[in-house]
This record gives C-alpha cells, sequence and structure tokens, in this order.
C-alpha cells in the first residue's frame, strides 16, 4: 500500500522497470498507458492519505482525472489491489473486483476479469500474467509464476508455479517457464525491496 511519498516513487519505478520503459518519463504525445498507471498510482496516494486535506483534494482531482480515463476504456480498476510491479498492456474492459489482491509483477490485458463469486474473491501470485479474454472468478488462490492463457475461465486454484493455464474451465497447458515473465522477473529484482 502507497503511504508515503517514498512508497508512491517506488511503486512508479518498479511499473516503470517492469514495462520496460528506458525513457524517465513519459512522452508528452504517446505513451497513454504509462501515463493512465501514473495516475492510478498517485489517486492510491491521495487516497490513503485523505484525512489530511491537502491530500483530500488532491486525490478529488487526480481520481477524477483517473476516472475519466478509466471510463474511457471502459474498465473497472479499484484503488489498492495491485503490488508493485504493475503493467496493463491494453487497458480496454478490465474488470477487477475491489476486494481482490494481486501480487507483485503482475500483467494484464484486454477483456480480462478477476471477479467474485459467492461473495469470495481471488488472490493472486507474484509473476503472473493475464493474457486476452482470461478470467478469474471466486475464492481461488493463483500460484506465484503462473500463465493466464487467453480466453481461459480459472475457476479452481492454481497451486504450481511455472505453468501455463488455458481452456474453459482452465486446464494446464503448459509446464515451461514463460520467458517474457523470467525476463520482466529479472529486470525487477535490483528494484524490488
Amino acid at each position: 500500500m502507497i503511504k508515503t511519498k517514498d512508497d508512491l516513487n517506488y511503486y512508479l519505478l518498479c511499473d516503470k522497470v517492469a514495462r520496460g520503459e528506458t525513457k524517465a518519463h513519459p512522452s508528452l504525445i504517446g505513451d497513454r498507458l504509462w501515463k493512465f498507471q501514473i495516475l492510478y498510482r498517485k489517486a492510491e496516494y491521495h487516497y490513503n492519505n485523505r484525512e489530511k486535506l491537502w491530500h483530500k483534494l488532491a486525490y478529488m482531482f487526480t481520481y477524477w482525472r483517473f476516472r475519466r480515463q478509466r471510463d474511457r476504456l471502459c474498465s473497472e480498476l479499484p484503488l489498492n489491489v495491485f503490488a508493485e510491479g504493475l503493467v496493463i498492456w491494453h487497458g480496454q474492459n478490465i474488470i477487477v473486483n475491489e476486494h481482490a489482491r494481486v501480487g507483485r509483477n503482475f500483467s494484464i490485458s484486454a477483456g480480462c476479469c478477476i471477479g467474485h463469486v459467492n461473495g469470495q474473491t481471488p488472490v493472486i501470485g507474484d509473476n503472473v500474467e493475464m493474457t486476452l479474454g482470461s478470467r478469474v472468478l471466486g475464492g481461488v488462490t493463483i500460484a506465484n509464476d503462473v500463465t493466464i492463457g487467453a480466453g481461459a475461465l480459472v475457476l479452481k486454484d492454481i497451486d504450481t508455479p511455472y505453468t501455463t493455464w488455458g481452456g474453459l474451465p482452465a486446464k494446464c497447458i503448459s509446464q515451461k517457464k514463460n520467458a517474457y515473465v523470467a525476463e520482466k522477473k529479472e529486470r525487477l529484482k535490483d528494484v524490488l525491496r
């Protein structure tokens, strides 16, 4: 959770490194999703400190800007769900339940859903990648280093790391390490606390 300015800078750095960005800051024109993630983290920071008047006002302004961008993408991304190292590849139609918990170095693409079933929400580990249109529903737990394939529907716990899951309902389709996730994990190893 982002409580201090140092926490905010740490999360922003982890997100930047996870995205593979080499520039210090987003371009004035372009880098739309990187800017969107920065707004998301700033909204979290001000929200978590909203008992102070300055942060309350800053939260209202930042969250308004974030919500406007989020609504343009037709997505629902609640605050304080994702740990550091978040990568949003395509922001359209992403639905995340506010009670879900997602670990470090997480990647998500368009059309993904992390939702509740019977009042229970998922807990997703570190270094997980959800690809296009995948869904994780209910009180399931996803192990570290798991890839959820395009269009997969996860309704049961995934206990085995370094696996790829696909299908309706999802089943293990590969037990190989995901090269993209491994490379991202390597980039982040010097940054993560």
